[in-house]
């Protein structure tokens, strides 16, 4: 894994929190990662691609949704939150809504919608960052994304100026987000509009 972790510019200068040595991170690093954060089945391998009559019973709504997130942000990489907004905009009902919204959600988690990994926090959140990788990713590469993308945790900062700290944890984001997009970019070689045609075509989606 060093291999492959090693030739991925990873644009986090500065930050502490043990991120220095990543290039060194080892497979039981990863495993130690893995069981202290007791994350569910999202980190317990591949995504398996969807059989079985799973893809159907994804709302093509929701698939549409994180298709569109992606086009705005230009990005493999974005919140839920971003994707609960996009709903919104497609399905008023908020029954209706909220249960696509459920859905979508146990299907990431649990690896049967394919390309897509949820990458969670200490707790489960609306901040939770939600992956798409036009590759399939390993038990290792999810942890990976999973100790970048808790870069940026709140615990991680000890400031009693709320203005501050949202400019802290914005900006440590935004330099999370261009690290998880290089990563993935590196693994797959591949560019995020291309995700969007993957996704659509995976799932029958007007993109």
């Amino acid at each position: 894994m060093g291999s492959t972790l090693g030739k991925v510019y990873i644009p986090l200068c500065g930050i502490s929190h043990g991120m220095q040595g990543m290039e060194k991170t080892t497979v039981q690093d990863i495993e130690n990662q893995i069981r202290e954060s007791g994350d569910g089945p999202a980190l317990n391998g591949p995504a398996p691609a969807p059989q079985g009559g799973q893809a159907g019973q994804i709302d093509k709504r929701a698939i549409k949704a994180i298709i569109n997130v992606i086009k705005r942000k230009r990005s493999f990489v974005f919140m839920y939150e971003d994707v609960m907004n996009e709903l919104e905009k497609l399905i008023p009902n908020k029954d209706e809504r909220d249960e696509i919204i459920a859905n979508l959600n146990l299907g990431i988690m649990y690896g049967e919608i394919r390309y897509l990994y949820m990458i969670h926090m200490h707790e489960w959140s609306e901040w939770d960052i939600i992956a798409a990788s036009p590759i399939d990713l390993d038990t290792e590469q999810i942890a990976i994304l999973r100790i970048l993308a808790n870069r940026y945790d709140i615990d991680h900062y000890d400031e009693d100026d709320l203005d501050v700290l949202y400019l802290n944890v914005k900006n440590m984001r935004k330099r999370v987000y261009e690290a998880i997009n290089a990563v993935i970019r590196a693994w797959s070689k591949r560019k995020p509009m291309d995700m969007v045609r993957i996704l659509a075509e995976e799932y029958g989606v007007e993109a």
